[in-house]
């Protein structure tokens, strides 16, 4: 709104919401059309909710992934220089469990109360990384380790048989509990793009209820994808960097999926790391919908957001480092979300 009328609101003494029928009366017709459009628009504006937001009172280290636990506590990886550790917290910060030393890239808790932790090797020698389990009393139950930092797991998740999905810099792998590889998808090396099996930077993997494989391909500099992969190691469904166009009338493009959710109907939600989005592509690899959180950054700027897990409500966890240094773990509402695209 202008100085100016802004000033004839102010001496007509008209609020922005509904406007008086005395003021109809009285200001021009084109004035009151504005200012009704602006009031709409003001109305129409849906500001974020928040299912938890915690901000860590700590500003030494990142907050480089999080699980919401049934409780509502949350299971914490704390990265950096100083003190690294998996930790669980309650909603008010306190803490009920961790485990120091570990420079994690992700940490599930189990079914039968155990930590599965993606361990990458740091911070100090002899830098072995590993996927571990881990008890309540925070004793190793469970260690599969790879052979140097090059391997160094970035997510770990336990299947229904028992059996561990390993994500690696460059492949994704399947261990049994007495660590015999018995699927693997990706060349385990750096490769070219188009190559079979091509993976440029993966960073999580789950298994669907089909016996698939959902991989988050993070992908560097907008070549990001997330595929579908059968026992067979055939891409049965992808949507990729190029899947849409940033043309007009056109959905946005995905840049850096970090997480993937296939929901029962058959869709997919994907969040986006560069563009602070969550997409929602339907079966045929069609975008439906895009919304954005960004919003939530307005109070609260960040520097960098680490971590976007799609719920099958429709909400997003997230962590991120504010400019503050401190780190904020937050779960937005699905529908306050703004929407930017829709079918």
């Amino acid at each position: 709104m202008n100085k100016k009328l802004l000033a004839l609101v102010l001496a007509a003494g008209i609020s922005m919401g509904s406007l008086p029928a005395a003021a109809e009366d009285i200001m021009p017709p084109e004035l009151l059309q504005q200012l009704n459009q602006q009031s709409g628009q003001v109305n129409q504006e849906v500001s974020l909710h928040l299912a938890s937001d915690y901000l860590d009172n700590i500003n030494w280290n990142l907050p480089w992934a999080v699980q919401k636990l049934t409780n509502s506590n949350l299971l914490l990886c704390r990265v950096g220089a100083w003190d690294p550790s998996v930790i669980e917290i309650t909603a008010q910060g306190a803490e009920v469990w961790s485990y120091h030393g570990i420079q994690a890239n992700s940490a599930v808790r189990l079914s039968n109360g155990n930590t599965l932790v993606a361990d990458s090797g740091a911070p100090g020698a002899p830098f072995v990384p590993r996927v571990l389990e881990l008890n309540s009393e925070g004793k190793k139950v469970w260690e599969y380790v790879l052979p140097s930092v090059a391997s160094a797991p970035r997510y770990a998740e336990r299947l229904k048989n028992g059996n561990t999905l390993v994500v690696l810099p460059f492949e994704v792998r399947e261990v049994t509990p007495d660590k015999k590889i018995v699927w693997q998808y990706g060349l385990g090396k750096p490769g070219k793009s188009g190559t079979a099996g091509y993976l440029a930077h993966p960073v999580r993997a789950h298994r669907l209820d089909n016996g698939n494989t959902l991989l988050v391909d993070k992908g560097y500099a907008q070549n990001g994808r997330v595929l579908e992969i059968s026992p067979a190691k055939k891409i049965v469904w992808q949507f990729t960097a190029t899947s849409s166009s940033a043309q007009e009338n056109q959905p946005p493009a995905l840049v850096q999926p970090l997480d993937a959710l296939r929901l029962q109907d058959g869709s997919t939600l994907i969040t986006d790391k560069k563009q602070d989005m969550l997409f929602v592509v339907d079966a045929a690899g069609q975008i439906v919908e895009v919304k954005t959180w960004v919003d939530l950054y307005k109070s609260a700027p960040v520097t960098d957001l680490w971590f976007a897990e799609p719920k099958e409500d429709g909400n997003v966890l997230i962590s991120a480092t504010m400019v503050t240094g401190r780190s904020r773990i937050a779960e937005i509402v699905g529908e306050s979300m703004k929407v930017v695209w829709s079918k």
